[in-house]
C-alpha cells in the first residue's frame, strides 16, 4: 500500500514541479520541422492551383480569391507564402521572385512540379507511416508504375537544372559528334538526353530503350520537342533483349546498363568501330553522408525485386577495377572521366565516363 502511495505522490509531483529540462529546445525542434513540412505542402498546393503562374505580375489578396474559392484564409495564405521566400511583398501586393518564376511556373522550361509532387508523395507513403514500415517492412511499389508516374518525371525535371546540359556539352564536344548518325539511350526513361542530342545534330537518329511501361513517358517528350521523325522508343529489358547494332553512340544514365560489367560486351558489340559509349552513374562521389536520404532509400522496394536493397546498383561503385577491366577486354578505351553536378542534392555529383571502341 505504501509503494502505491509513493508512486502516486511521484506522479502527482509533475502537477506542480517544473520539468527537469526546460521545454524551449524541445518545442523549437518539433515546431521548426513541422513548419518545414507545412511550407512544403503550401508550395505544392500553390503549384497545383496555379498560384505561381498568377503571380508573374503583382497581385493583391482579392486577385487570389478568383483561384481560392474558400476565401477566409486568403490573408494567412498570402502571409505564409511570403514566409517561404518565394514571393516578394511591396505596397500590399505580392509577386514571384526570380526563383519562383524559374522553377515553379508551369510554362517555365525548368519547372519542378513533378519533383515537388514526388517529395510530398514520399512524405505520405514513407515518412508518415514510418513506424509501420520499420516494424512490418518497406513500402512495395509496382516497378514500371513507380518509374513512369513518380521517379522519372521528377528525374527529367531535375536533369534540366544542370545535369542534362553538362552531359550534352560533354558529348557534343567530341570531334566526331556532328558525323554521328545513330544512337541508343539504354534505360533512357524520360529520353531527354537522346532528344537533346538529336536537337543538336540534325542528322542523328535516336532510340530510347526502356521497360514497356516506361516508354510512354519518353513518347510524350518526343512529341513535345517535335522529334517524332528521328527519335523512337523501344520497350524491353536491356539485360535479356536485343538492343540493335551499328551505333555511333550508346548512352546510359543512372541505371545498371551502364554500371554492370556483364553489359559491357553487349554494348561493345552494338557499337561501330570508333563509336562512343557514354555512361553517367552515381557511386564514385565522396559526397557528405545524408542519413535521411539514405534511410528513405531503404523504406521502399519494388514488387519485382529479388535482391536486397543494399546490393542495388545505386550503392555500388562505378569505375571499379572490375569495370575498367571489362571495358578493356571488350575493346573500349576510356577517353575521359569527369564530374557532373546534380544540383537537386546539395554538393552531390555523378561520374561521366566517355569510352571509345577501338579496332
Amino acid at each position: 500500500m505504501k509503494n502505491t502511495q509513493d508512486n502516486t505522490d511521484n506522479t502527482c509531483k509533475a502537477l506542480w514541479e517544473f520539468p527537469p529540462v526546460p521545454p524551449d529546445n524541445f518545442f523549437s525542434i518539433i515546431n521548426s520541422n513541422n513548419d518545414g513540412a507545412r511550407l512544403l505542402c503550401l508550395i505544392g498546393a500553390s503549384v497545383r492551383l496555379g498560384i505561381f503562374d498568377t503571380l508573374e505580375d503583382w497581385k493583391n489578396e482579392h486577385d487570389l480569391e478568383d483561384i481560392i474559392q474558400y476565401p477566409h484564409p486568403v490573408t494567412d495564405f498570402v502571409q505564409s507564402l511570403i514566409k517561404t521566400g518565394l514571393v516578394e511583398y511591396k505596397d500590399g501586393k505580392i509577386r514571384n521572385t526570380p526563383v519562383a518564376s524559374t522553377y515553379l511556373t508551369s510554362h517555365s522550361p525548368y519547372f519542378q512540379g513533378a519533383y515537388l509532387e514526388k517529395s510530398i508523395q514520399h512524405l505520405q507513403d514513407l515518412w508518415i507511416p514510418l513506424s509501420d514500415i520499420l516494424t512490418s517492412g518497406p513500402k512495395i511499389f509496382v516497378e514500371e508504375k513507380f518509374f513512369a508516374d513518380i521517379s522519372l518525371p521528377s528525374m527529367a525535371q531535375n536533369a534540366l537544372c544542370g545535369r542534362l546540359q553538362e552531359v550534352v556539352n560533354g558529348v557534343t564536344s567530341l570531334s566526331s559528334f556532328m558525323n554521328m548518325k545513330k544512337m541508343i539511350d539504354l534505360g533512357g526513361g524520360h529520353g531527354l538526353y537522346a532528344i537533346a542530342l538529336a536537337c543538336k545534330n540534325p542528322n542523328l537518329s535516336a532510340i530510347i530503350f526502356d521497360l514497356p511501361g516506361v516508354v510512354p513517358l519518353a513518347t510524350g517528350y518526343i512529341e513535345k520537342y517535335h522529334l517524332e521523325g528521328r527519335v523512337k522508343v523501344m520497350g524491353g529489358n536491356f539485360f535479356s533483349d536485343p538492343i540493335g547494332r551499328d551505333y555511333d553512340l550508346i548512352l546510359s544514365s543512372s541505371n545498371p546498363s551502364g554500371k554492370s560489367p556483364d553489359m559491357v560486351g553487349k554494348i561493345s558489340d552494338a557499337l561501330k568501330k570508333g563509336g562512343f559509349f557514354v555512361s553517367i552513374q552515381p557511386g564514385d562521389e565522396n559526397a557528405p553522408y545524408d542519413s535521411l536520404h539514405e534511410l528513405e532509400f531503404f523504406l521502399w522496394t519494388f514488387d519485382t525485386a529479388t535482391l536486397p536493397k543494399k546490393t542495388w546498383s545505386k550503392n555500388k561503385k562505378f569505375l571499379t577495377e572490375e569495370y575498367r577491366s571489362a571495358l578493356k577486354d571488350n575493346g573500349l578505351t576510356i577517353r575521359s572521366v569527369t564530374r557532373v553536378s546534380d544540383p537537386y542534392i546539395q554538393d552531390y555529383g555523378v561520374t561521366m565516363m566517355i569510352a571509345q571502341k577501338m579496332g
